[in-house]
């Protein structure tokens, strides 16, 4: 059935009678009503979006304070520190002081005698120099310092694996046998030729950052390393202002067990291990 209309009937004065005028008020309030829902919802809606927005930002700018402080590389400044060598006696047959490098290599049956250095790589070490990182590891936790041994002893097996794999590597870049192989050796010590086959070299990084490369030395590790590593006998073994001397590139990982005495001399010297085994000999 189908609704039709009503005729409104007019008033004696020509305007719409009460009913009609009730039934228009009534609309008008629906209206005004309706109109106020309208605006509360709307005022609802934004609100919901402003605290969304809010938060997100919120969240936003507290990575951003983070990624901000791990890009200043904030940390503990330590003071340097002066060691008192005027004590100190060189000799040259100190195990400690043993040079290797392309003039000076291994005997690829060379003994050693390892222990472990770090229970949770279960990497190795000379076994004195084993001793050592693990005091030198137990006195770094204490300052909240987590120290990681990634490689300590390797073999001559090991070693040649290590050299031939960054070979390739240079081989695949276009560059010719002979000069893959004097690029890799700027990298990677040829086998019979590297510090760790005599187990007292140690690479430590953090458990935060364990890439082996320069970024290392904006970390708190290294700055601890710096300052109380020779007090544990180890050394910064290629330091970036001792390449030339050296002959390999700046590694902040690269520690090697001298010993502490040899050690404190060795930093307070600023030479490179090679330095300074030479201009103790020239003194001899």
């Amino acid at each position: 059935m189908t609704e039709r209309e009503i005729p409104v009937r007019p008033a004696a004065d020509g305007r719409p009678g009460a009913g009609t005028q009730r039934r228009a008020r009534e609309a008008q309030r629906r209206r005004r009503k309706r109109a106020r829902m309208l605006r509360r919802c709307t005022l609802l809606a934004a609100g919901v979006c402003l605290a969304a927005v809010l938060v997100i930002s919120g969240v936003r700018m507290a990575a951003g304070s983070v990624q901000a402080a791990a890009a200043s590389g904030s940390k503990t400044a330590y003071a340097p520190v002066e060691y008192d060598v005027s004590g100190y006696v060189f000799n040259a047959g100190d195990p400690g002081l043993l040079g290797v490098d392309g003039s000076l290599p291994l005997a690829e049956d060379y003994p050693v005698d390892t222990a472990e250095a770090d229970d949770d790589t279960g990497k190795s070490l000379q076994s004195e120099a084993a001793a050592a990182y693990r005091q030198m590891a137990a006195a770094a936790q204490a300052d909240g310092v987590e120290l990681m041994l990634c490689s300590g002893y390797r073999d001559y097996a090991y070693q040649q694996g290590l050299f031939e794999k960054r070979k390739k590597k240079y081989l695949a870049q276009g560059l010719s046998d002979e000069e893959a192989d004097a690029r890799a050796a700027t990298i990677v010590a040829r086998p019979g030729t590297s510090e760790h086959a005599t187990g007292l070299a140690a690479d430590i990084v953090t458990p935060d950052y364990q890439n082996l490369d320069t970024g290392f030395a904006d970390t708190q590790a290294y700055a601890w390393l710096c300052r109380y590593a020779p007090e544990y006998g180890f050394i910064l073994r290629y330091p970036q202002d001792r390449q030339a001397a050296t002959g390999i590139v700046y590694e902040p990982w690269h520690w090697r067990y001298v010993g502490v005495e040899n050690a404190k001399a060795i930093t307070q010297s600023g030479l490179s291990l090679e330095e300074f085994v030479a201009l103790h000999q020239l003194g001899a």
